[in-house]
């Protein structure tokens, strides 16, 4: 019975052997099997599968650089002094649960400036997003004229008509199409969370 053990120890070595060489050996041949069945792609001859809408590469302004208010601050600014708020300037509050330590007051960017138009032209066309967290809770004042001095209850900002009209502007310079969200904040909600008119 040993004799037979030994027997077939050595059979099954010899069997471990023999198979680990085997896949070495087809190890070393994969490549050049692999190779030779690879065919040659011409990108220009295959049929299409689908089209990408021309306007796929498009970027976002978040709704607080049209309206001015609280941003995230620089990178590297944490250390400055934050900049004094005036009632008006107030527009875009902290997000909830965020440190107010990394935001400060910017004003609303120029959409009429001429190099910010050609350069966002050069995207076109484009989709341009006007959104964003701060969009949430963004009142829009639909009559002409300035902000009011107070923010409407329920809401952290206002989108006067002229800084709407100056979004249409830059949309239309841009060759961009506008996507926009609207508010969800209390102010557009009753006592008992609905909508109101």
């Amino acid at each position: 019975m040993t004799i037979k053990i030994t027997q077939m120890s050595r059979t099954i070595d010899e069997v471990m052997r023999f198979g680990a060489s085997f896949v070495a050996l087809g190890l070393a041949c994969l490549p050049s099997l692999l190779l030779a069945q690879v065919a040659p792609i011409d990108p220009a001859k295959m049929p299409p599968m689908g089209t990408v809408d021309e306007r796929f590469q498009s970027y976002n302004i978040e709704m607080v650089e049209v309206t001015g208010g609280r941003f995230w601050k620089p990178y590297g600014s944490s250390s400055n002094p934050p900049a004094k708020v005036q009632p008006t300037q107030q527009s875009g509050s902290t997000p909830a649960g965020m440190d107010p330590k990394l935001y400060q007051y910017r004003p609303p960017i120029d959409l009429s400036n001429p190099r910010l138009r050609k350069l966002a032209a050069a995207l076109a066309p484009a989709y341009v997003r006007i959104s964003g967290t701060w969009a949430n809770n963004v009142y829009f004042q639909s009559s002409d004229g300035s902000a009011p001095a107070n923010t409407p209850a329920g809401f952290g900002g206002v989108l006067t008509r002229e800084e709407w009209e100056g979004v249409i502007g830059f949309a239309h310079a841009a060759n961009a199409e506008i996507v926009t969200s609207f508010a969800t904040s209390p102010g557009t909600r009753d006592t008992q969370g609905g909508w109101t008119p």
